[in-house]
């Protein structure tokens, strides 16, 4: 017997399941089994609530899997080699086992959140982020789509990894020290590091045509080491195409760096090994923490040279666009990070002056 609602019919089969039918806005006749009359007529329900409110979408839409959205977005001409090799091993090794069958459309908050909670336990913090930004990508592709509704994912700071401890900006004089102890041909690119707030890879991709009259270094590549070849392409943002003036300090050590060891080509790498050719970042951070251990310095990532030089240049009174400019920095987020680490030396400088009052 079928039974006729206001929008749709439901009707009981056979096999003693229910049947649920309607007409959506796109004209096209759609039937879905259940097992229960209830969950046929909530069906049908649903239906008309997004017909009315406008939210209606192609139920059939929604059973793509995940696993074909990520082959396709993977695909995409507009990835650079090393973000397409990366997301390739992000899918492979954290995602493909949970997601590649599960059809868009089933997706669910309380899913990724499972997904994610699991994953963190065998799952380095920086992969874990990586690998939650890159479902949220796929996702968003399907809301583009108009398939989803809204993104499933939105777990408060997952894209954000949880370093082991906090970066810290090390002192002038730690600076110093630490291009002291590291070999000389390394000694500049440290400064130039810390005092220039150049990514490693931008640092290791400049050639000598790069470094301009008054010490100005002309940062418009980047390289990495990607499935076992060098790849070089543009900075990691729009933004990262700039000029950095660096301290004169700083440009005279660079200066004698070029005559000692740069060739006069002018395509000759200015931080190479000493066959000439780009210093791989895994190399250097061995170099790197054997000059900690040898100044006696707590542990200092080599990236915490550039987080150095970002909070030094706040401390000088620059402006969150100027950080931004120096730093090659498309958003303000990371500026106003190391203005807030000011604001906290700032709070130092004041009980210092407490200290000093009590004394009196």
């Amino acid at each position: 017997m079928r039974k006729r609602t206001a929008f749709g019919a439901v009707d009981q089969l056979p096999s003693g399941k229910w049947r649920a039918r309607c007409t959506g806005p796109d004209g096209r006749r759609r039937t879905r089994i259940f097992p229960t009359k209830t969950d046929a007529r909530a069906w049908l329900a649903t239906q008309q609530a997004d017909t009315v409110r406008k939210t209606w979408r192609a139920p059939e839409l929604g059973r793509r899997s995940v696993g074909q959205y990520a082959a396709d977005y993977l695909a995409r001409d507009d990835l650079r080699e090393s973000t397409r090799s990366l997301y390739v091993g992000l899918w492979k090794h954290h995602l493909v086992d949970r997601w590649a069958d599960v059809s868009v459309g089933d997706v669910t908050s309380a899913d990724v959140r499972a997904w994610h909670t699991a994953a963190a336990k065998g799952t380095g913090p920086t992969a874990l982020a990586q690998s939650y930004r890159l479902l949220r990508s796929l996702l968003n592709v399907a809301v583009n789509d108009e398939v989803l509704a809204s993104n499933p994912c939105h777990l408060r700071n997952a894209g954000t990894p949880r370093a082991a401890r906090p970066s810290r900006s090390l002192t002038v004089a730690e600076v110093q020290a630490l291009a002291a102890a590291v070999p000389r041909r390394y000694s500049t690119l440290v400064e130039v590091l810390a005092f220039g707030g150049l990514r490693f890879g931008e640092a290791t991709a400049l050639r000598r045509c790069d470094v301009l009259d008054g010490g100005r270094l002309r940062v418009e590549r980047s390289v990495r080491y990607v499935d076992g070849r060098w790849l070089v392409g543009e900075p990691k943002t729009a933004a990262g195409r700039r000029t950095v003036s660096l301290p004169a300090r700083v440009a005279d050590s660079l200066v004698r760096h070029l005559a000692e060891f740069v060739p006069d080509a002018e395509d000759a790498i200015v931080f190479s090994t000493a066959s000439g050719s780009f210093l791989s970042g895994a190399n250097f951070g061995q170099t790197f923490r054997r000059a900690v251990t040898k100044c006696g310095l707590p542990s200092v990532r080599p990236h915490e040279l550039r987080h150095t030089g970002a909070t030094l240049a706040a401390a000088t009174g620059a402006t969150t666009k100027e950080l931004m400019r120096r730093m090659g920095h498309s958003s303000p987020d990371a500026a106003l990070l190391y203005q807030h680490a000011v604001d906290e030396r700032d709070g130092d400088i004041a009980r210092a002056l407490d200290a000093m009052l009590a004394g009196h």
